[in-house]
């Protein structure tokens, strides 16, 4: 049999089950059929055609990947260079048609990179060292993206629980043998067989995973509450404009904001982004890095690795947190930040970070990833005045900054991903309850509060006072 005759059955019998798996990598059935037809004229032009190949169905679907990888860095290329003053919600994708599947929309939804592994070891059913090979990262990377792929997945499609990856994969096994003994069928009801491997996650029950919220049954956003904290949704998360990376820095007063996104070295084509805001982070623009920082004190305060708070309290003082050497401190300041006065605090630590609601600002010191000390004082003490010890921290690994909350409430990001709450200022910690997403860190903002990487998957939420916070529709 010649080279073409055997391209031939091939493309009879892999075709649609090709164009099926690039659909749920591109999420647009165009694209997914030029990049398969595609890899076949590549192949007819190969003098021996697949002959020589091990895997011809495996070559070929790695070909029409990379198409359409190559593709999006050439639109993403376009975008940066032509596009970077519109709307980031226009550069988006339309939203899915209504009679396409949840999973459809879902991918849609979630970053490419997650999207990718997802699609190539669930649906495509290649091992994690295949994986990473064709999308030139490392195994771990691979493994870090999945488990952030399925927590995306699961804040978008209601109820959804993931069985073991064995169990999964030995799905996607069965399904792909009667597609292959069959070899018919339409493209949609390929479509329609993607659904079967993932939506019959649904039906199982399996321990509630770390960063999986349940929403409301309601018409509008989910709203997601536990130990008087509640998270509002996003109406319409198909919208959502997916920006390259993951947001590491959000910045919000009033209406008009900003933020930047930070790249891992793993991710090779992702490149920092900017966007800014005029509507309360309702529409977001894309743009060059504009060179923006929040509100700043005259001259930096005489700390290293300092935090420093993003407006001065009512009376007009500043306040910063860091390190005296080895020793933790708080600087204030009343002139703008003109000149410092330094409180030290006690024991070595290796990070200190402050938050400042009204006149008070409390201080958490840690080391080696842990809490050691809570401080907190009002106004601004007298030089020399050693500042209050309230508790020890509790231990408790945290990250980001700390909230303090109207009701006298601490509230912190653990490293674990999870909220934890204080009621005595840092003595004791206790997890977050309800369906409270997963949170990566929490910051600061010139007129509230920011969670950054929300349901550990790149979401950002913002709140004006702590308790009741607003999911964005950008991630």
């Amino acid at each position: 049999m010649g080279a073409h005759e055997e391209l031939g059955e091939l493309y009879h019998a892999g075709y649609r089950r090709l164009v099926t798996q690039v659909f749920a990598f591109t999420t647009d059935l165009t694209e997914a059929q030029d990049a398969v037809q595609e890899a076949f004229a590549r192949a007819l032009a190969r003098r021996r055609g697949l002959s020589d190949v091990d895997a011809p169905e495996a070559w070929l679907r790695t070909v029409a990947i990379n198409v359409v990888r190559r593709r999006w860095r050439r639109r993403q290329l376009l975008d940066t260079i032509l596009l970077r003053e519109r709307p980031l919600a226009r550069l988006a994708a339309p939203p899915p048609e209504p009679d396409n599947t949840d999973l459809r929309e879902a991918l849609a939804v979630i970053p490419r990179q997650y999207r990718e592994v997802i699609v190539l070891h669930y649906l495509a059913d290649l091992p994690l060292d295949e994986v990473a090979q064709l999308l030139e990262v490392p195994v771990g990377t691979v493994k870090s993206r999945l488990s952030r792929g399925r927590d995306a997945l699961r804040g978008l499609l209601d109820d959804v629980e993931a069985p073991p990856l064995a169990e999964v994969r030995a799905r996607a096994g069965r399904i792909r043998r009667r597609r292959q003994a069959a070899q018919v069928g339409s493209l949609a009801a390929a479509v329609l067989t993607i659904a079967v491997v993932v939506l019959p996650w649904q039906q199982r029950s399996a321990p509630e995973p770390l960063a999986s919220a349940r929403p409301s049954a309601s018409a509008g956003p989910s709203t997601y509450t536990g130990s008087g904290l509640s998270v509002i949704g996003v109406v319409d998360p198909g919208t959502t404009p997916d920006l390259p990376g993951q947001i590491n820095e959000l910045e919000l007063d009033g209406a008009a904001g900003w933020l930047r996104t930070s790249c891992k070295a793993a991710e090779r084509d992702c490149r920092p982004a900017f966007a800014r805001t005029d509507d309360g982070g309702l529409t977001w623009y894309a743009m060059a890095d504009p060179g923006l920082a929040p509100p700043a004190p005259a001259s930096p305060p005489p700390l290293t690795g300092a935090w420093t708070a993003r407006r001065p309290t009512p009376a007009g003082v500043w306040w910063a947190a860091g390190l005296h050497g080895s020793l933790p401190a708080l600087a204030a300041s009343t002139d703008g930040g003109k000149t410092w006065q330094r409180y030290d605090l006690s024991g070595p630590a290796d990070s200190v970070t402050a938050t400042v609601r009204g006149e008070q600002v409390l201080a958490v010191v840690g080391r080696r990833g842990a809490l050691t000390g809570v401080y907190t004082a009002t106004g601004r003490p007298a030089p020399g005045t050693a500042m209050a010890r309230v508790s020890d921290g509790d231990g408790l690994a945290a990250r980001g900054e700390p909230v303090l909350l109207p009701d006298g409430r601490l509230l912190l990001a653990g490293v674990d991903g999870r909220l934890w709450l204080s009621d005595d200022l840092g003595a004791v910690f206790r997890r977050a309850q309800g369906t409270l997403p997963g949170v990566d860190e929490l910051r600061a903002t010139s007129s509230g509060y920011a969670a950054l990487g929300l349901f550990n998957s790149g979401w950002v939420a913002v709140s004006d006072d702590g308790v009741t916070w607003r999911k964005l529709p950008i991630r």
